[in-house]
């Protein structure tokens, strides 16, 4: 079938990120501004309106702001990182150039660009009009259709009906339903706990949507794949869950589009403003091409396509002006152990050049529950091992064994005179532990080293490969499928050979090329080598012991946090006169500002009203119905990340749950955590202190909790060498107490509460270099007023506020702050050209010294107590938990006293400051009673 030009719908913030992770790093303008995505977007453009030359384009991107799928699911994308900086700062330009080759630019707040893209997908259908979808989203398979493909310009290739159940196994028409059974990480929809795409993929074909196998569930123990004859009962009891991710996943068709498919036409460049943009950006190619070619014809094409994937075969150009080495090509060697002969040359190999780089392949990301698929080394550039241990698919080839391995390989990775290195080896160094191959010393983490030379790039090894060695490495998609995922364990040796000597031999050469960078520095190499690494056996220790945690009080306070949700649902819809989905931003918008009348405190764009937090808050004072709802949304919350989750995580075998603390997870230096994020319980809310209720010393223990009191004030105090601070600490006075008594020129006994708490927020509020407007809202001071506060506070303070601006200006001239330590702390768009962003890079920067000096004490006190606590009997007391400026401990209970003292004076003594460092402890039976 043939058919007039199609329209041609384009994903652009799939391309906004396939640009950014193709793109150089190192490609920035003479200013420093970054400026690879746009080159690669201006070629992934250029290509398109080459290859559907006359067509109908729109160009759409996601809004700024959360979507309505974070109210009905908080943890919705929770798990992605922030929008780096470097890409950040160039959506402004990719929009101008979207818009200068004569592309109609969407976006629509409050939904997603998979949403938009899904409306003029089926608005276009109605009107009789085929549609290219250009992506690489898998989520938009489901709205493929007799009407409707898919193209990935990346891979030149078309998706269609046939062609969906090919990638993942069942229709278009059941995507929504795979999704909400097996879940999305990458958008962080739960789906249901232990079902993989086999699992989906039978469910759906034997017995249909998620609605049908509900329905059909005596018929399910019928099915083969495995645990079948169970899974009936889980699924009843998780089909909450699932029904949730189905809503999640499906992309909305009935949105009220700004601009019609019939107003659209073929895009026209407005070529003087494609060269205002280029000059601006330096694209001496593109400016040359642009300048030098034809301008673009308006005049539609009379060229037609075939709607089907071997029609269109014109090729995209090749968006890659500066390709990175495909190093596999040339002169890298990867080498199969399989017998003993060369497992024993590779032990020789080690022994002789005394540093060797090591990485794992395993079945899982908890240390705790993988099984160990191989291990790969690498003791020079060009040349890589892999020893597969635990391949699992038919007819695969024999293997050495687990026992050989570890009898000739761990002497020789113990021996004194061989040093380790590793990426992320903390996760390695687990996941041996638990296969009974204790490494005894590692030598460094390039992951860590990356952080300390560039603390706000991504830390993974693909894209410091790309940074720093100019080199595309082998994803882990690559080889176990981007959509029909096999376990690595069913991957072919040969194949997993090639990835997995590659990770580490790219790792062997990213510490050549980190050593060369950070140990021309004295200070940096002392860092590394006497604190970082130190650390990094810190946390595998307290990655092994867990916390203990209570299922029976998690279970008791997931009953009552239910019992008040569904208390707050029923006064939200006696407040509101109906009844409506609490969850559905749409929803709640028309009903607070359209049906109750509530004065919207914002100008209306687009006839759309947002519900954000901030919103919210703002009309709670006069209307508690927005009290109501705030609290409806903080208690799903709590209920779906902890208390709920909480359980999903405990060991049946230990009843503790084992995080993961990464070491390199934030820019000032400081520790995050993962599955769960112990970071993030509320620390001074009622539910927190109930969660933290749940975390309990077990039977012969105590918890003891100690934490830095008011550390980074007494930080600010000693960084600006300000008299005035320095004395109310040094006198032991309540400093927001002094503070307010400084400002107001009264005497410490005449500060009232509400003054008091005017200082506390004053003190805190600046260290993030918060104005008058942060001190207002916090405070609900006027305007006035609060200015007034800060000037005075500035009179009293004079130190701080030069403290302040000599910061920002060293930021602005480095691009980083440094802490007590020397610690490089980068401050990301500094100097960009956009206000908003500089500005709130400047308060970056004010903070991050003392919150990068607050993280390197901490660590410091963290490496010594380790060694303290190693030197004890074992189990005598175990380090389990850090929250920011907290540790917790589980100590035997004939032993809390000397512990308390002892854990008193390591901390207090970590570090020597103009200001004396004070620790708080607490002892109880729960982590809660001791805070």
């Amino acid at each position: 079938m043939t058919y007039n030009l199609p329209l041609v719908l384009v994903d652009g913030s799939s391309f906004l990120y396939r640009a950014f992770y193709a793109a150089p790093k190192s490609f920035t303008n003479s200013k420093g501004i970054p400026t690879g995505v746009c080159m690669i977007l201006s070629r992934m453009l250029g290509g398109l309106t080459s290859k559907f030359s006359g067509a109908k384009f729109i160009v759409v991107f996601d809004a700024k702001g959360k979507s309505f799928r974070n109210e009905m699911y908080p943890e919705y994308k929770a798990n992605r990182p922030p929008m780096p900086d470097e890409l950040r700062i160039q959506i402004e330009y990719v929009h101008k150039i979207v818009k200068a080759m004569g592309f109609p630019l969407v976006s629509i707040e409050g939904v997603e660009a998979d949403d938009v893209l899904g409306t003029y997908a089926r608005d276009a259908s109605k009107l009789g009009i085929k549609t290219v979808i250009c992506t690489g989203d898998k989520d938009l398979a489901q709205l493929v259709d007799d009407n409707v493909i898919l193209y990935d310009s990346m891979k030149d290739t078309y998706t269609d009906a046939k062609g969906v159940v090919e990638k993942f196994g069942v229709k278009p028409e059941h995507i929504i339903d795979f999704l909400a059974l097996k879940g999305d990480s990458s958008d962080n929809i739960p789906g249901m706990a232990g079902v993989g795409d086999k699992t989906a993929v039978t469910l759906i074909n034997e017995l249909g949507g998620i609605q049908e196998i509900y329905n059909n569930l005596e018929k399910i123990s019928g099915l083969s794949f495995r645990g079948s004859k169970t899974f009936a009962q889980k699924y009843k009891e998780s089909f909450e869950t699932v029904e949730l991710s189905y809503r999640l996943a499906t992309i909305k068709t009935d949105l009220d589009l700004p601009l019609k498919i019939a107003d659209v036409t073929p895009p026209f460049a407005n070529k003087e403003e494609l060269i205002s943009i280029y000059t601006e950006l330096e694209f001496t190619k593109l400016l040359a091409e642009l300048k030098n070619g034809e301008p673009q014809s308006k005049k539609d094409t009379e060229e037609k396509f075939e709607f089907s994937k071997a029609a269109v075969s014109a090729t995209e150009s090749n968006v890659f002006t500066s390709a990175p080495t495909d190093y596999k090509s040339s002169n890298a060697s990867y080498i199969l152990v399989a017998d003993e002969s060369l497992l024993d040359e590779l032990c020789s190999k080690i022994q002789s050049c005394r540093l060797v780089a090591m990485d794992t392949e395993t079945t899982s990301l908890m240390p705790q529950e993988a099984s160990l698929v191989g291990m790969s080394f690498s003791v020079k550039a060009n040349e890589g091992y892999y020893i597969p241990l635990n391949h699992t698919y038919l007819g695969v080839p024999q293997c050495l064994s687990l026992d050989k391995v570890r009898e000739k390989l761990l002497p020789v990775l113990n021996s004194s005179d061989v040093k380790i290195i590793g990426h992320n080896i903390k996760f390695d160094l687990l996941v041996l532990h638990y296969q009974n191959f204790e490494i005894d010393k590692v030598y460094a983490d390039t992951m860590v080293m990356a952080h300390l030379l560039d603390s706000a790039s991504a830390m993974n090894m693909d894209d410091l490969a790309l940074r720093y060695l100019n080199y595309r490495t082998i994803t882990y998609k690559e080889i176990t499928g981007d959509k029909k995922k096999i376990p690595i364990s069913e991957v072919p040796v040969e194949t997993v050979c090639n990835y997995a000597a590659e990770d580490a031999e790219v790792t062997f050469r990213l510490y050549q090329n980190f050593a060369e960078k950070l140990f021309s520095s004295e200070n940096d190499k002392k860092m590394f080598f006497e604190l970082e690494m130190p650390f990094l056996k810190v946390l595998y220790h307290m990655e092994l012991e867990g916390v203990y945690v209570s299922q029976k009080e998690l279970e008791a306070q997931n009953r009552n946090l239910k019992t008040e949700l569904v208390e707050i649902q029923k006064q939200i819809y006696v407040s509101a006169g109906q009844e409506f989905n609490i969850a559905s931003p749409k929803q709640l918008g028309k009903v607070l500002f359209e049906d109750l009348k509530i004065p919207y405190p914002k100008k209306v764009k687009d006839g759309k009203y947002s519900t954000a937090e901030d919103i919210l808050e703002q009309i709670a004072f006069n209307y508690d119905i927005a009290n109501l709802v705030l609290r409806y949304r903080a208690l799903a919350k709590l209920i779906s990340t902890y208390t709920e989750k909480l359980q999903t995580l405990i060991s049946p075998k230990t009843n503790r749950i084992y995080t993961s603390f990464n070491q390199t997870g934030t820019v000032t230096g400081r520790l995050s955590s993962s599955d769960p994020n112990l970071q993030n319980i509320p620390a001074r809310t009622e539910e927190g202190k109930m969660i933290r209720k749940a975390f309990i010393a077990p039977d012969g223990y105590k918890i003891i909790a100690a934490d830095y009191s008011q550390i980074e004030l007494r930080l600010i105090a000693h960084i600006s060498e300000d008299p005035n601070l320095r004395k109310a600490f040094l006198a032991g006075q309540d400093i927001h107490r002094a503070t307010a008594a400084e400002v107001l020129g009264k005497s410490i006994e005449e500060v009232t509460p509400q003054e008091r708490s005017h200082a506390k927020a004053t003190n805190f509020g600046l260290m993030y270099g918060m104005g008058a407007f942060g001190l207002t809202r916090q405070t609900h001071m006027s305007m006035t007023e609060a200015k007034v506060y800060i000037q005075r506070y500035f009179e009293r303070y004079p130190s701080v506020q030069k403290y302040m601006e000599e910061t920002k200006a060293y930021a602005h001239e480095h691009g980083y702050v440094t802490s007590i330590i020397g610690r490089h702390i980068s401050v990301a768009n500094i100097n960009s050209s956009n206000t908003m962003l500089s500005k709130a890079a400047e308060r970056a920067a004010i903070n991050a010294p003392m919150q990068g000096s607050a993280a390197d004490i901490i660590k410091t006190a963290m490496v010594r107590l380790d060694e303290w606590i190693s030197s004890l009997p074992q189990n005598t007391i175990r380090m389990t938990v850090q929250v920011h400026d907290e540790l917790i401990f589980e100590v035997k209970d004939d032993f809390v006293e000397e512990a308390s003292a002892k854990i008193t004076e390591i901390m207090e003594n970590a570090f020597k400051l103009s200001v004396p460092l004070t620790v708080g402890v607490g002892v109880s039976s729960s982590w809660a009673d001791a805070h």
